[in-house]
């Protein structure tokens, strides 16, 4: 399978990707992340785009067969970024199932993180950053150059 990351700016709406997921063979979609709020009294984790700007193209057809296909929706072959292995890697495991990466619960006993439920119970990657405020974990930074942001509530800390 090839992970693919397009350029959506030119397809601000989500018609894109119901057209490709209704193609045999491909599966497309927006990474979401559950994002914490505490907004007027009502505190609740809500569904928010990770990346509003680019799709995912998950698939068996290599980058030039996949143009040549859709050459109309994508304009240019620039457009589409073939992921490498460890960025494939790494959303193969939290996109697996669904399109949104669920909140993960742990403790931090001994300034030791120990997860207990979520999508981080078992990744065996390294954690950069822990901000309690936010609820969110920073992983380790191969992502777009970028930080790759998962919700992680730490629920204690002795």
């Amino acid at each position: 399978m090839f992970w693919y990351v397009v350029d959506r700016k030119i397809h601000k709406d989500d018609n894109l990707v119901t057209f490709l997921n209704k193609q045999e063979g491909i599966r497309a979609f927006i990474p979401k992340i559950e994002k914490w709020y505490s907004v007027r009294g009502v505190k609740d984790y809500f569904v928010k785009d990770l990346y509003p700007d680019h799709m995912f193209i998950v698939t068996d057809m290599g980058k030039d067969l996949l143009f040549e296909k859709y050459k109309e929706l994508f304009h240019s072959k620039n457009n589409i970024f073939t992921l490498n292995t460890e960025e494939q890697l790494l959303m193969e495991y939290f996109y697996s199932n669904e399109d949104v990466i669920k909140h993960s619960i742990g403790n931090i006993v001994n300034s030791q993180l120990i997860i207990d439920e979520g999508p981080l119970l078992n990744y065996k990657g390294k954690i950069t950053k822990i901000n309690r405020h936010h609820r969110t974990a920073t992983l380790k930074n191969i992502f777009f150059n970028e930080k790759f942001l998962v919700p992680l509530e730490i629920v204690s800390k002795s």
